[in-house]
């Protein structure tokens, strides 16, 4: 005769409890059977090990932009742009807290006057299009050195001829020093691939003294916020920035001495505007705003 075998438990794993439910939902179950289950709310307690418990869903963010600008066909310039697009995640480097993000977008420019009174005359054309693809990372080196970097390549253009001047190739790349929870400094370039301005520095300050203000000291895109109040899960934002607007695209020309040559035109432009901004957890976020543009 001899003797059964006998099995030995470490710790580790345990036997269930008497009111174990296999069938349950996952993460409602005591946690004696599997001290690390993965599916508990807040993720896997005990020493540090992979998790699946915290996700990210792909389609990241739905984007719709109008901004309208009267303007006389003669002297002034009236701007209708809509511009939309999509930001899907994908987990780079197995990282979904530092995800690949990916954004293709289109836009119309609709576009009256200004005439111009230059001999040859180069008016504004009526109308542009933009059709663009843009990646986006911000890895976290450490605890408080961040990166920004994005790159983009577009066809910008009134798509009546499309050439190789109507690509056009954009990025940014910013290194954000984190000092404290409250105070952080950004820094870098921006490439614009305009007709005159290629290159743009970028960088200042971003400073948040408490949850109810945020200071955005940076160029060219300043923005101070103050938080007015929360209804439900939405936050309601008041706010004042700056922006320096504008773009480039290549255009056929329809008269003067050049009819009919492909022609690369654009403008910039410094923009200033205060707006109310309703952020939540939700799919559906959206702001107003109103300002001057030079």
């Amino acid at each position: 005769g001899g003797s059964a075998p006998m099995a030995t438990f470490n710790g580790t794993v345990q036997p269930p409890s008497p009111d174990w439910d296999p069938y349950a939902t996952p993460g409602t179950q005591p946690r004696t059977l599997i001290p690390n289950d993965p599916y508990f709310p807040g993720g896997m307690p005990g020493p540090p090990g992979p998790s699946v418990a915290t996700m990210r869903r792909l389609l990241d963010e739905i984007r719709v932009d109008y901004v309208w600008m009267p303007g006389d066909a003669v002297d002034e310039f009236g701007i209708h742009d809509v511009e939309t697009s999509a930001t899907f995640a994908f987990p780079f480097f197995y990282n979904t807290q530092e995800p690949l993000l990916v954004t293709p977008g289109f836009g119309i420019h609709a576009w009256n006057g200004p005439k111009s009174t230059g001999t040859p005359p180069v008016d504004m054309p009526g109308q542009a299009f933009d059709a663009w693809l843009d990646g986006a990372w911000n890895p976290k080196v450490t605890s408080w050195l961040i990166g920004e970097l994005s790159f983009r390549v577009g066809v910008y253009s009134d798509f009546k001829r499309v050439r190789e001047d109507s690509l056009r190739y954009t990025g940014k790349g910013m290194v954000l020093l984190r000092f404290s929870p409250s105070f952080q400094v950004k820094a870098g370039v921006w490439y614009l691939d305009r007709v005159d301005i290629q290159l743009l520095p970028a960088g200042g300050i971003i400073w948040e003294p408490n949850p109810d203000w945020r200071f955005d000291v940076l160029f060219p895109n300043p923005k101070i916020a103050r938080r007015l109040a929360n209804y439900g899960n939405t936050e309601w934002w008041f706010y004042g920035r700056g922006e320096y607007g504008g773009g480039s695209w290549t255009v056929v020309r329809e008269t003067g001495p050049y009819k009919d040559e492909l022609d690369e035109v654009d403008y910039n432009a410094l923009r200033f505007a205060v707006g109310v901004e309703f952020l939540n957890d939700s799919w559906v976020s959206w702001l107003f705003e109103v300002g001057v543009a030079f």
